[in-house]
């Protein structure tokens, strides 16, 4: 049995070993443990004053090269993967009726345009006759007055400024109803521009791939949307969407770095569908103003730098040549949530439009009576519950309808297989 020495002696070293195992952990692991610190508790890391000390950066470049270490692995893996995908896309080309039905299309636009511009052109014509027809009858009247006495030249003056006075009338009633024709017909055409301009900006087509990125509500759409895509039509896809993610914290993780890098090593992209908010409706660190005060949520000032994050995406895009469709988030059960939400998707769907991309809301899909929260619709005759019960994500039946949503929203060529 051992001393009462030697037991003190071990009890002492094990406490000291624990200590040290600990200060070793926080030491590697300090860059994970600040962010979650500023997540957590929405407030500056109180131990980044260390970040100064270059033998405590030592321990965060020693976790970032292990991390770095198991990426390089994991690419490894994906090579052949990339390799057999791009193989796989060469086999996948548009066919003659696409090409030309989107021929079609393009005529019967033009077609529409000319028509309604000789339409405005023969009404401008009508009313300019009209107008030489009532001069003409103020002149005729003038040299009947000039040859009749000081009295008939007064009652016939009279008589002039009378018709004179209902042929401007006539003549303002008529390009009254003119203009408000025209603007009709130019109301009509620009949607119609419109419209089609949103259709040619969701085409896509193999070997063009599809890109899904977003938080765990994507991460429930993306699986049936893209299995559709591929079966059905040939087109691939890519689908990084991952849970606990959003905008307001890029340095937990970075949605507008990660979309740009993704693109750049797969110029086969040609859209982005994204979904994300529920996560977002935080204070979020000032990104002028490193380690200094947090913006609060709903304060322009938070507004004007999530704006930028979304402007950033979509024109990162675009210069890639990428069509971006944003998925607004839907109704929450939870009052507060669900009032954080409401405010947020119309800061998202103005900045997306604004930007020139297409937004769908899908409060308006999965309506209900609790201001837009509803737990069940009623879908091909049956009431259908669409969301789980945390009253934010979906269930799979909800997550296949949405699927649909999108997926309608898409300019596709025909079916490779039968729908």
């Amino acid at each position: 049995m051992a001393s009462p020495r030697t037991q003190s002696v071990s009890t002492v070293t094990t406490l000291v070993s624990l200590v040290f195992l600990a200060l070793a952990s926080l030491w590697l692991m300090q860059g994970p443990i600040g962010i979650y610190y500023q997540q957590t508790y929405h407030r500056g890391y109180p131990l980044a004053v260390l970040e100064e000390s270059e033998i405590w950066k030592s321990g965060q470049q020693i976790w970032a090269s292990l991390n770095g270490a198991i990426d390089d692995a994991g690419k490894s893996l994906d090579a052949d993967s990339v390799r057999l995908t791009d193989d796989a896309n060469q086999k996948f080309v548009l066919t003659e009726d696409f090409y030309l039905r989107e021929q079609q299309a393009k005529v019967a636009e033009e077609n529409q345009r000319r028509a309604a511009a000789e339409l405005l052109a023969r009404q401008k014509q009508e009313a300019e006759a009209s107008r030489l027809a009532a001069a003409a009858r103020l002149r005729q009247e003038q040299a009947a007055t000039e040859a009749a006495t000081t009295a008939a030249k007064d009652a016939a003056r009279e008589a002039e400024q009378a018709a004179s006075q209902q042929a401007l009338q006539a003549q303002q009633a008529q390009q009254a109803a003119l203009d408000e024709r025209s603007r009709a017909l130019a109301l009509a055409a620009q949607q119609g521009a419109e419209e089609q301009r949103r259709a040619n900006y969701l085409m896509i087509a193999a070997p063009g791939k599809v890109f899904m990125a977003g938080d765990s509500l994507m991460q429930g759409i993306a699986p049936h949307l893209l299995r559709t895509l591929k079966t059905q039509y040939g087109i691939e896809g890519v689908d990084l969407s991952k849970q606990s993610t959003g905008l307001s914290y890029p340095n937990a993780f970075n949605w507008p770095e990660t979309i740009s890098r993704t693109i750049l090593k797969d110029p086969g992209i040609r859209l982005l569908v994204i979904m994300l908010g529920p996560n977002d409706p935080w204070d979020m660190p000032d990104p002028a103003n490193r380690g200094g005060k947090f913006l609060r949520f709903k304060t322009p000032e938070w507004e004007a730098v999530y704006r930028q994050r979304i402007a950033g995406i979509i024109q990162s895009n675009a210069a890639h040549g990428v069509s971006t469709l944003w998925i607004g988030a839907p109704g929450m059960k939870a009052s507060k949530l669900d009032g954080q939400m409401l405010w947020l998707m119309q800061i998202v769907q103005d900045e997306v439009e604004k930007q020139g991309a297409v937004f769908v809301d899908t409060r308006h899909l999965l309506p209900g009576e609790n201001v837009g929260y509803s737990d069940s619709i009623l879908l091909d005759g049956k009431n259908t519950k669409m969301r789980s019960g945390d009253g934010i994500h979906f269930s799979v039946a909800g997550q296949k309808y949405l699927a649909r949503q999108i997926l309608d929203k898409l300019r596709l060529p025909q079916p490779a297989t039968p729908q």
